[in-house]
């Protein structure tokens, strides 16, 4: 077969040749390297002389590569697998990969686990882990039970604590107040109070973010600087402006209205500069509503100044105003079942008052009847007795 091809160019009939250097021990001197690459490079040099081997004349002599590259093979070490442990081995080693922390939620899980697990053990008084429990160690099993007790309360505080926006609301409102107060004074601690009270200062933060985005922090309570109105309305109005304004038919209307206007203005406009024009013709005095205008202008061009805040101050009280009336109407509600009342007592008075004269009649009436009862009875005794 390789006579076949050993005419074609390119084919090398050459058998493949792998020759790895041994690895040194630290303790072997410099003349057995030495001589073993001369052994090795003369065995090199006759098989390049061959035609049908490598030509290895640009290559690095075996000796100087084996100085270069010693450390290397003096640091190269083996690899040993380790085998994982079983998981069913009951014994772990110790040398063991530290774990993954478990979660506050699974621990808290197991500790709720381990509590129901004590609470049925206690609850069998017929149970032998009891009297397993050596004399000197035994408790009394109440003591256990009220132990548990405690421990359940503290783990429901744990597991239905408040966070966030519900347990700064409660901090506010008060709820979490006996609360402190009672760990505290079972526990001795005196700063059991310092999360709410950092609860409220971010709460006061943030409120003082709000005013100023909505504009109610530069506002006093005296009447100088009213308050601005409030943003829900505000909000709302401008709402119902945009969608009036985004409709093609409002936005027609007021197209048309504003030519009619235009058509107004611009006949008024004609009209003054024709009267400009012909003062002689207009001989009409002015008009009464002009006469009514100007001196109310006069009035009012002092305190043009002030009318915004004027405006603004009765946008403010017009809630006032509204409860005002309301006001007004349970007032006069509540006086006139005063007066109802006052009548019905008058009236109550009258009847107690003829009562109390009926009775004195009555009285009077019966005291007469008794006399003359009394005075029968006397006559009719002599009477009888006379006979």
């Amino acid at each position: 077969m390789s006579a076949k091809y050993s005419s074609l160019p390119d084919i090398d009939t050459a058998p493949d040749v792998y020759e790895t250097e041994d690895k040194t021990e630290p303790g072997s001197d410099d003349e057995t390297l030495l001589s073993r690459s001369a052994l090795k490079g003369g065995r090199g040099g006759d098989s390049a002389a061959s035609r049908e081997e490598l030509d290895a004349s640009n290559l690095m002599q075996h000796d100087e590569a084996a100085k270069r590259f010693r450390k290397a093979e003096k640091r190269r070490e083996r690899t040993q697998y380790i085998y994982p442990p079983s998981p069913t081995d009951a014994t772990s080693p110790d040398e063991s990969a530290p774990s993954r922390p478990v979660p506050l939620s699974h621990r808290l899980r197991a500790l709720q686990a381990e509590l129901l697990s004590l609470e049925t053990e206690l609850a069998d008084p017929a149970n032998p882990l009891l009297f397993q429990e050596r004399p000197d160690d035994v408790v009394d099993p109440g003591e256990l039970i009220r132990g548990l007790v405690d421990v359940r309360g503290r783990l429901d505080k744990i597991r239905k604590g408040k966070e966030g926006r519900g347990r700064l609301v409660g901090a506010v409102l008060g709820q979490d107040g006996p609360k402190v107060a009672e760990l505290a004074a079972k526990d001795g601690s005196a700063g059991s109070d310092k999360p709410s009270v950092g609860m409220i200062v971010e709460m006061d933060r943030r409120v003082g973010e709000l005013e100023k985005l909505v504009g109610s922090s530069t506002a006093a309570i005296d009447e100088s600087s009213p308050l601005p109105p409030p943003l829900l309305p505000l909000v709302t109005r401008l709402n119902a402006q945009l969608t009036l304004l985004t409709q093609p038919r409002h936005i027609d209307s007021i197209s048309r209205r504003l030519k009619l206007l235009l058509s107004d203005l611009d006949r008024a406009s004609a009209s003054q500069h024709s009267h400009r024009r012909h003062p002689s013709q207009s001989n009409n005095p002015p008009s009464q509503i002009h006469d009514q205008v100007l001196p109310l202008l006069t009035r009012l061009s002092p305190s043009l100044p002030h009318i915004p805040h004027i405006l603004a101050r009765l946008r403010t009280l017009s809630t006032l105003h509204t409860s005002a009336a309301e006001f007004q109407s349970t007032l006069e509600g509540l006086e006139e079942e005063q007066r109802k009342m006052r009548e019905a007592l008058k009236e109550l008075e009258g009847a107690v008052e003829t009562i109390e004269k009926s009775l004195e009649d009555n009285r009077g009436l019966v005291k007469a009847n008794v006399g003359s009862l009394e005075s029968r009875i006397d006559a009719l005794l002599k009477r009888v007795e006379d006979l």
